[in-house]
């Protein structure tokens, strides 16, 4: 008996510490290194088949042409559309003064969200000479539809 008990320890611990291996293995390709800085985020940032977002200096910003894929919906039903979006609203940076970890842009109703408001997130998956944005899709896939700055 004793020895099936001591063997159950030792199975579980092993258990245990792949578990907890793996999961700090998840985490590491599931957080977001990259930051940008703050002065970099504002202009003109394009992706594949003429998907735009004008970030302004005043806060405001306006997309256009954002594949309906790379957008989380909080409203069961999608708007209705060719498959490309575009929309405004306002946007705020999520870090400190000098590094940004993502963008929150808050949807107007209006454009493609005619119903009502959105919040959309956009991360940093490079900064640097030629920084790129993505829009987070999904909460478990920290990685989306990419942007990059124009004219930086």
């Amino acid at each position: 008996m004793k020895s099936w008990s001591s063997r159950r320890k030792a199975v579980t611990a092993v258990i245990t510490l792949a578990l907890v291996t793996v999961g700090g293995c998840f985490a590491a390709l599931t957080e977001r290194p990259e930051r940008i800085e703050h002065a970099r985020i504002v202009g003109t940032w394009t992706g594949d088949d003429g998907a735009r977002v004008e970030l302004e200096a005043d806060g405001r910003f306006e997309m256009t042409g954002i594949p309906r894929s790379a957008v989380i919906f909080s409203f069961i039903d999608p708007p209705p559309g060719d498959g490309k979006l575009s929309g405004s609203g306002t946007w705020e940076a999520v870090g400190d003064s000098d590094s940004v970890a993502s963008i929150l842009l808050y949807v107007d109703a209006g454009g493609s969200f005619s119903e009502k408001t959105e919040v959309e997130e956009l991360g940093v998956a490079r900064s640097g000479e030629q920084p790129v944005l993505y829009f987070a899709t999904l909460p478990d896939k920290w990685y989306g539809f990419e942007i990059r700055k124009t004219g930086t």
